[in-house]
Formats: structure tokens, C-alpha cells, sequence
């Protein structure tokens, strides 16, 4: 053998030996490592648990206070009771709920009227059986507008009808 084989056999024979000095035990080293470094986050994280949890129990109770002051139920609100019962009962009926704006809110001198506007997408049978149950079973208020409006999907050329409800409820002051 010439001294330039001897060199490069001594030079595959290191890369071969750090090879497997790498897969034998500095790949589990790093390995550990990185076990470690997490096991040491997530120690962090519960080390001051019991900290965060009061801090947080006393956000609670000041927002809960905050929402008492200014005579906001904490359970739930009327809108939000009014959504449920229309995704339940459009879930029933195979009726799609398309938007639900925000409430027309307008104060008299002793009655403030909420206006609920909503749109529905499905069929005419099925549409008039929510108002209907809305209006008459639930009692959630008083369906004052109706508007049925048939669309053109352009991509499917097909047709659908859609439905844009405003019920109303009074609330006495």
C-alpha cells in the first residue's frame, strides 16, 4: 500500500469510528438532553401552580363582580339562549343557520326592545316549522318579520331559499 491509501483509509477508518461513536452513545446523550430540558419546563410550569390557580380564582370573582355591578347575568344572556335553541332545533330539521347579527337594542321611556335578525337556509316547510316553534313553544319573543328570498348557487346552478327573521322581545325597566 502507498502512503496516499494508507491516508485515506486512516481517513475513512475516523469517519467510520466517529459514525459509530455517534450512534452508540452521543445520540442517546442528546437524547437525554432533550428529555430532560422538557421534564425541567414542565417542572417550571408546576412549581407555581398552585399560585396561578389563586390568581386566577380572584380574576373570577372580580369579573364576576364587575359583571353584578352592571347587571349582567353570569350564567348566560338571552342572545346566547336564543342561538342555542336555534342551532338544536335547525340541527333537528336539517335548516342551516347562515348569520345571527347582533341585537337592535331601543329604549322607550319604560320598555327597552331588543330586535334579534337572523338568516336560515334550508327548505319553506321546514323554516316555518322553527318560526312556528320558536314563536309558540319556546315563547323567546315575538317574530315581527319574515322575508324569504329564493338564491341562485352559480357554482352548482342550482337554487335555495333563504330565510331572514327579526324577533323581538320586550324588556321592562
Amino acid at each position: 500500500m502507498s502512503l496516499k491509501q494508507k491516508n485515506i483509509a486512516l481517513l475513512i477508518g475516523i469517519v467510520i469510528l466517529l459514525w459509530a461513536g455517534y450512534l452508540l452513545s452521543f445520540s442517546n446523550t442528546f437524547e437525554l438532553k432533550n428529555q430532560y430540558l422538557g421534564l425541567k419546563k414542565e417542572q417550571e410550569l408546576f412549581t407555581n401552580i398552585s399560585q396561578k390557580l389563586i390568581r386566577l380564582k380572584q380574576q373570577n370573582a372580580y369579573y364576576d363582580s364587575i359583571l353584578r355591578s352592571k347587571q349582567i347575568s353570569t350564567e348566560s344572556s338571552f342572545q346566547n339562549n336564543l342561538l342555542k335553541t336555534i342551532t338544536s332545533l335547525a340541527d333537528t330539521t336539517a335548516i342551516k343557520v347562515v348569520n345571527f347579527n347582533n341585537p337592535h337594542t331601543f329604549k322607550t321611556d319604560n320598555a327597552l326592545i331588543n330586535t334579534f335578525s337572523f338568516t336560515l337556509k334550508g327548505s319553506f316547510s321546514k323554516i316555518t316549522q322553527l318560526i312556528y316553534q320558536l314563536e309558540q313553544h319556546y315563547k323567546l319573543g315575538k317574530v315581527i318579520s319574515v322575508n324569504f328570498e329564493k338564491k341562485k348557487n352559480y357554482r352548482r346552478n342550482s337554487y335555495f331559499l333563504e330565510c331572514t327573521i327579526l324577533l323581538q322581545q320586550v324588556q321592562q325597566e
